[in-house]
């Protein structure tokens, strides 16, 4: 806390930098004790972020009178001893030095860490927004002064071409209208050369007339078509080695634009963008205009993920990868940032998170009441920027990072949402005056100065109050809400709410519609049991498919999962396997153990030593919505979002898909178990690939949780069946094919098994016999038997083996103890379903190439 409001800048910066604060508050020296403080306003004092601000802006303090010793330095000596030993004998008049010291120190110290949300957290704003709202502002905010210091663009373009230049330039002049520039001092110090300030426009042009954006649903279906064509010309139009697309979402990135985010020159940058993103459109498709999306129409359902704006029909899904609507699989400059796993493709998770909300119509109210532009937007309230960032986290994916959300299409209606918003609080707040010359009192720093070029256009931020935007280049249709004289909406998309006389959006099949009985709220469906559902009669049925040939094919399988992370239980959802054959299944409806409910059996091309398959899943749930696929990562043991697509290899490596898969249709149901412990301890792990068919992020242990309750049932038949090892000694003449096993029980004389040795080998291993003993769950005491081998009715005498669970093998006398309790059985595997016979040791988890198989309590040599 410093006394005097412009001599002591320098030293409060150097003290932050030092005590890693930063955010420095300097008083008037009347306001230096905090009784002296009341009642001032915030126009009163001035914050400065000495995080974000350059040495070069620092320089500018280095010339003010004398100012006082830091009383800061002493509290940290062990970080930056050097300040500290200073700062005993420093005098008041070194403001000079201290400026000196201060870019020196910035220079060959290490960066601090930032503390750009702890500054955020401290700064006054207007108490509208909840706590985890503001912390939610402040840690996107952290993001983007990270992002600004690291230059991001560079990561996809390192230097713009001569043609990229004049694409963007074309779009920022006033081309066929008359443009006046201006070279004020005001602008030169900045050190901008002449640009042009405000556009100056006689009259509208009549080839070009006023664009009419209205909400994205109250599109006519032409107008749709016509906006979806432009956006996908634009993302295929490659201008040198990016996309045109990539450019406009280049120039919102912090480095391009410093001050297009956290500071008054927030909305006119982005008014200024959309318009030149508009004109882009345009030039696409003549006669398009930008739409809004209204997200208050949304917030007002039980569930707004569940709008039909998340359709095909309209921007496609939004849980997991864009793979429905006219913006499908589409592809991004950049990785999605903060996502453990590498996102490269348009991604959204809209209302995954329940902390997460959508703007309301309080919120709206709130903005246009405010009397000026400084209470609406400055540097040291955060509401309506913060306000805006709602629904770019609720929308989640790209959209939850500021830096990269453009990637998005969302991200222009919500934006332009936004333009509407402010200019219905400049029409009703201001005058035509106040409009264009209204700006924020405190700016926070020079980047949000009204004179301060506009980067990376040739504006100033002030030319963003323009009227001219409304007179001549735009204009919006408001939405009419339904009132008891028009109980209707103008859009098939939206529903009139007559509880409270508003149109709402509609909500998609399958999605939530509690509290709207007798309204028209289900898009195409019906509001049956409070869930949108098909009319009878309406429902799709599933469709039989013809399968690969057998031998050309394997089996694997997936899990198709339903709100809360349950399993899906209909057998009208399916996945689609695309690549070698396209062929549709359907879920299992009817299962038994080991296999979890929601479980569907995927046909796979067979894979070979010489020859690998690519293919793509595409899986849907009982309402055709789209599923998004998660895999899961062993190193963490948790499952992520992947891109449905699994790579079929016969070894592991580090493009295979380590998804378990079996020639055999017998065995498919054992895939991912492990059989190679006691029937108590049988392991059940969920497939490597699952699909939520929900709209919330899905949780590992939930699924988890799924296999876990799967027990095996506890078999009450007389007898179980368990493996035994019979070797050949080298040199030995015995025929050991055509020899008798024979299984005495030691408990009961009378129990005696008996079978060749032929009979009674395992399909897959001839030195594997599987022979039979009393049931030890059905006798609780346990079961000794002895094993023995005859030849012509005569005893052959095959030394025996015992194989202990360390792997330590040693001499015994052929003799196995069966019990239910696994600590005391001898033999773990045992097992009454002769089905599975042919199973039992192999552990079946992840890539065939990985599976284990446990040995044999007991092997003789013969």
């Amino acid at each position: 806390m410093f006394n005097d409001a412009k001599c002591n800048v320098q030293c409060a910066l150097f003290c932050a930098k030092a005590n890693h604060y930063s955010t420095v508050e300097v008083l008037p020296p009347t306001a230096t004790s905090p009784a002296a403080r009341k009642g001032f306003t915030a126009d009163s004092y001035v914050y400065l972020d000495a995080s974000v601000m350059m040495n070069s802006e620092l320089k500018a303090y280095s010339n003010h009178r004398t100012c006082k010793r830091c009383p800061f330095l002493s509290t940290d000596s062990v970080r930056h001893p050097l300040p500290m030993a200073l700062s005993s004998f420093l005098p008041r008049f070194s403001c000079l030095l201290f400026s000196i010291l201060l870019i020196s120190f910035d220079i060959v110290t290490a960066k601090l860490p930032n503390s750009a949300a702890i500054d955020c957290e401290q700064l006054h704003h207007s108490q509208f927004l909840s706590i985890q709202e503001l912390d939610r502002a402040c840690l996107h905010r952290s993001h983007w002064l990270k992002d600004l210091e690291a230059r991001r663009s560079t990561e996809f373009l390192q230097k713009m071409t001569d043609s990229q230049r004049a694409y963007l330039s074309n779009l920022e002049s006033c081309i066929g209208e008359k443009c006046r520039t201006n070279c004020e001092s005001a602008h030169e110090k900045y050190g901008i050369n002449c640009y042009r300030v405000r556009r100056e426009i006689l009259r509208p042009n009549p080839l070009r007339p006023k664009s009419i954006r209205k909400e994205y649903r109250m599109l006519s279906d032409e107008e749709r078509e016509n906006l979806n064509k432009a956006m996908n010309n634009l993302k295929q139009k490659m201008i040198d080695n990016v996309t045109a697309w990539d450019l406009h979402t280049l120039i919102h990135y912090p480095d391009s634009a410093p001050g297009a985010h956290w500071g008054p020159a927030f909305l006119p940058w982005h008014r200024e963008f959309l318009r030149q993103f508009e004109q882009a459109l345009q030039n696409e498709v003549p006669g398009v205009s930008l739409p809004y999306w209204d997200s208050t129409l949304d917030n007002g359902l039980p569930d707004p993920s569940d709008s039909v704006m998340w359709t095909d029909e309209l921007l496609g899904n939004g849980n997991g990868y864009v793979k429905t609507g006219p913006f499908k699989n589409w592809d991004t400059n950049v990785f999605m940032p903060l996502s453990p796993v590498p996102v490269k493709k348009l991604y959204r998770t809209a209302g995954s998170r329940q902390q997460d909300r959508l703007l309301t119509e309080r919120d709206l109210q709130w903005i246009e009441s405010r009397s000026n532009y400084s209470e609406l937007t400055f540097c040291h309230d955060k509401t309506f920027e913060s306000m805006h960032g709602l629904s770019h986290v609720w929308v989640g994916g790209f959209m939850f990072v500021i830096r990269v959300s453009p990637n998005d299409p969302t991200f222009y209606m919500h934006h332009s949402f936004v333009d509407y918003v402010w200019e219905r609080f400049r029409q009703k707040q201001q005058t035509r005056e106040q409009r264009q010359n209204d700006w924020a009192k405190n700016t926070c720093n020079e980047r949000h100065a009204p004179e301060a070029q506009m980067k990376p256009f040739k504006l100033r931020n002030i030319d963003g109050l323009s009227n001219d935007y409304i007179d001549f280049w735009y204009e919006y249709e408001p939405v009419r809400h339904c009132t008891k004289e028009k109980s209707y909406c103008d859009s098939k998309y939206l529903f009139c709410d007559k509880e409270a006389w508003r149109c709402r959006a509609k909500v998609m099949i399958g999605g939530l519609c509690k509290g709207f009985d007798n309204t028209d709220i289900c898009y195409n469906s019906q509001c049956i049991e409070n869930v949108c559902r098909f009319v009878n009669g309406t429902s799709p049925s599933p469709q039989l498919q013809t399968l690969p040939h057998l031998t050309e094919m394997v089996w694997a399988k997936t899990l198709l999962l339903s709100d809360g992370d349950l399993p899906l239980s209909s057998d009208l959802a399916s996945v689609t396997v695309v690549g070698h054959r396209n062929v549709t299944v359907h879920m299992q409806k009817n299962v038994q153990y080991p296999e979890i409910p929601g479980i569907v059996y995927l046909p796979l091309p067979k894979p070979s030593a010489a020859i690998s398959h690519k293919v793509y899943l595409e899986a849907k749930d009982h309402y055709g919505r789209y599923c998004q696929s998660y895999c899961r990562n062993d190193t963490i043991g948790k499952y992520q979002v992947c891109l449905p697509e699994l790579t079929l290899k016969m070894r592991l490596d580090d493009k295979a898909s380590n998804i378990s898969f079996t020639h055999s249709f017998l065995s498919k149901k054992f895939l991912d178990v492990d059989l190679s412990s006691h029937p108590r301890h049988w392991l059940i792990q969920p497939p490597f690939m699952i699909f939520a068919c929900h709209r919330k992020l899905v949780k590992s242990q939930n699924i988890m949780d799924l296999a876990n309750e799967i027990k095996p049932s506890i078999s009450h038949d007389d007898y179980v069946w368990f493996r035994v090892i019979v070797a050949r000694r080298p040199g030995s003449d015995i025929d050991i094919e055509n020899s008798v096993v024979e299984v005495s029980d030691l408990d009961d004389s009378s129990d005696v098994w008996t079978s060749s040795v032929r009979r009674a080998q395992s399909a897959y291993d001839p030195n594997v016999i599987i022979v039979r003993a009393r049931n030890p769950m059905v006798v609780r005491r346990g079961v000794s038997v002895q094993i023995s081998f005859k030849s012509s009715n005569r005893r052959i005498q095959c030394p025996a083996k015992c194989t202990k669970d360390s792997g330590v093998v040693d001499d015994c006398d052929g003799i196995v103890f069966l019990h239910a309790d696994a600590e005391r059985s001898e033999e773990k595997i045992f097992n009454a379903d002769q089905s599975i016979l042919q199973l039992l040791g192999w552990k079946m988890l992840g890539h065939p190439s990985q599976w284990t198989l446990r040995l044999p309590y007991l092997s003789f040599y013969c």
